[in-house]
């Protein structure tokens, strides 16, 4: 009705992309880059909650893009040219700072430590996509 397309990806273990099922089990998270767009009950809310911040046009042009994992180098290289730096750390299993497996087994989960908190910063199909998502 909204002329929106739910932008699927096979990267996310929820199905969409931006929709993250929250650690507590309870709904799900959804955001683009750093943004927090909000809270959904189901998955499938959270994917219209993406597509209406995208618009019409984007979320088409979204969801027929390739669905493709990102690559060690090509982070490296998408980290280069914004001008970050991807943190590696020997104390993680998956090699980055703040980058952490999702115990669901779907994707990773993203944090950093803000003035003595946690701050969620969203979830990634790759480790290499999550410690981009951290710098």
């Amino acid at each position: 009705a909204e002329g929106l397309t739910l932008v699927r990806s096979s990267r996310s273990s929820t199905g969409f992309e931006g929709v993250c099922a929250k650690s507590t089990g309870n709904g799900f998270t959804v955001r683009k880059s750093n943004q927090y767009l909000g809270y959904a009950a189901t998955a499938q809310e959270g994917a219209l909650l993406y597509a209406r911040h995208l618009g019409a046009e984007a979320s088409a042009a979204t969801d027929a893009a390739e669905d493709e994992f990102m690559t060690a180098a090509e982070a490296e290289q998408a980290a280069a040219a914004e001008g970050l730096t991807l943190v590696r750390s020997s104390r993680s299993s998956t090699g980055f700072e703040g980058v952490y497996a999702n115990s669901k087994g779907g994707g990773f989960n993203v944090s950093k430590w803000v003035r003595g908190a946690r701050q969620y910063l969203g979830c990634a199909a790759t480790a290499e996509e999550g410690a981009l998502l951290y710098a």
